[in-house]
């Protein structure tokens, strides 16, 4: 293990040893976000509000303005993960366990409400790995976001704000659009942004390209083979109930469908309905893609669900949940038309931490069980069932590659994948993660080769 490493893992164990102090010095702050840049602390004008361990380096004020201020932030994770068939063992080889190590430092300059700047750096390192390393495993030393942002007060009730540099997005689900958490180097894009809160409504449109992940210092650039575009808005339509609108472009000059090279031109057009009112909770969303793709036309959709219902009077305040998916395949290679959904940039783990199964040509049913013991502390058991939803299609696994043999040929069965989640929120600045999954290959994936895959993961994350 290198020396940064090591320094790292004893930060990691002075944490532990610090947790109780910084527990007891805590008081009602607010969580830590999942996109950093999104937290205010503001708040912190008030000297009676500084109670956390770190807030003296949360709220630097500079000058009489409170929100002019330089605020400094991090999160260290450790992430250990083991598979018994890496990529089901179409590759080859046995089992691989591994440890990765993740450390994102930023720093927040607010010039007034009207102008900010936000960097970001990240390591990203990996040890014990046997198979190839993916460009998700390491990254050096890197800028992970640096971005400004100038607030522009067209009137009193429009005020939009245009943002330009290197920035992570999520919308939605993450169905689309994700900064890929569970992998050690998160998604960024380079690009404009241009968004508004509207009186409830939130207004997004982009212009952007993904970020070409290099193994090097300070060597990720622009990817100039792809470009991502588009507009995404959240609007209340009622009582318990919000609508998610949105365009999304996406042209990729280097695509691949079945083999052959092209230029892939798509536009998705999508609408998510999601709320939650008593003890029901429910997220549908529905997506149409079309375009080209060197002479084919593109014709592609997908539809998601998940409804949930809570029974807050029990004990552990169970949550029985079903999830019901499908998204497309291309049921005729030679017809002129792809039908092969592209999922574009979504969380890598969408049925799963093991990360197994890309969600194009499948459809699925998943039951599952989420107990909370502590307020703190939840357990989810799910039991996945996948079927390709044709068989002319191949099958994709993570990240978005077809299964050399399976177009055209096998089975539609994929399998069963039992999952158990664990997620320790300790408290405000530690968070506890295990998994366990048990993919159990159907005839899809035995007639290609495909074995069973057993996965465990443990993680730690320290936010501050």
């Amino acid at each position: 293990m290198s020396r940064l490493g090591q320094h790292l893992g004893a930060l990691v164990l002075l944490g532990t040893i610090l947790l109780p102090a910084v527990a007891a010095a805590q008081s009602e702050a607010p969580a830590y976000k999942p996109l950093r840049y999104d937290e205010d602390y503001s708040y912190l004008s008030d000297p009676q509000k500084r109670t956390d361990f770190w807030d003296p380096i949360k709220y630097i004020p500079l000058g009489n303005n409170p929100n002019t201020y330089l605020s400094f932030g991090g999160e260290l994770r450790e992430r250990a993960e083991y598979y018994s068939a890496p990529a089901f063992g179409l590759g080859g080889g046995g089992n691989d366990g591994y440890l990765f190590h993740r450390l994102l430092l930023s720093a927040d300059l607010h010039a007034t409400e009207y102008f900010r700047i936000f960097v970001q750096l990240g390591d990203e390192l990996e040890v014990g790995k046997d198979k190839p390393l993916s460009p998700t495993d390491v990254d050096r030393l890197d800028l992970q976001q640096g971005f400004a942002d100038v607030r522009l007060p067209i009137t009193s009730d429009f005020e939009p704000t245009l943002r330009a540099g290197r920035q992570e997005m999520s919308f939605g689900s993450q169905r689309l659009v994700s900064v890929r958490e569970p992998p050690n180097v998160r998604r960024s894009f380079d690009g404009f942004r241009f968004f508004d809160t509207i009186g409830a409504a939130r207004i997004d449109a982009f212009v952007t390209r993904p970020v070409e992940l290099e193994r090097g210092v300070f060597d990720d650039e622009t990817n100039d083979d792809q470009a991502f575009w588009g507009v995404y808005s959240t609007v209340p339509v009622a009582p318990h109930l919000n609508l998610d609108l949105y365009y999304l472009g996406f042209d990729n000059e280097r695509a691949h469908f079945g083999g052959v090279p092209g230029d892939e031109a798509r536009h998705s057009l999508g609408a998510r309905i999601f709320g939650a009112v008593d003890d029901w909770d429910w997220n549908f969303e529905g997506v149409g893609q079309f375009g080209s793709f060197g002479g084919q036309d593109i014709s592609a959709w997908t539809i998601a669900s998940d409804t949930g219902y809570t029974m807050a009077n029990l004990p552990w305040q169970p949550r029985l949940g079903l999830k019901a998916n499908i998204a497309s395949g291309d049921q005729n290679p030679g017809d002129g038309t792809l039908g092969t959904f592209n999922p574009l940039f979504p969380k890598l783990g969408y049925f799963s931490e093991a990360a197994l199964v890309a969600p194009s040509n499948f459809f699925d049913v998943q039951p599952s069980l989420t107990v909370a013991p502590l307020d703190n502390l939840t357990i989810s058991l799910g039991w996945d069932v996948l079927w390709r939803e044709t068989t002319g299609d191949a099958i994709y696994i993570e990240p978005f590659t077809p299964v050399a043999g399976t177009a055209g040929q096998g089975g539609r069965f994929i399998g069963d994948q039992i999952s158990l989640d664990v997620d320790w929120q300790v408290d405000r600045h530690i968070e506890v993660q295990a998994s366990f999954v048990h993919f159990i290959v159907g005839d899809a994936f035995r007639d290609a080769g495909g074995r069973n895959v057993d996965f465990a993961m443990f993680s730690t994350a320290y936010k501050f």
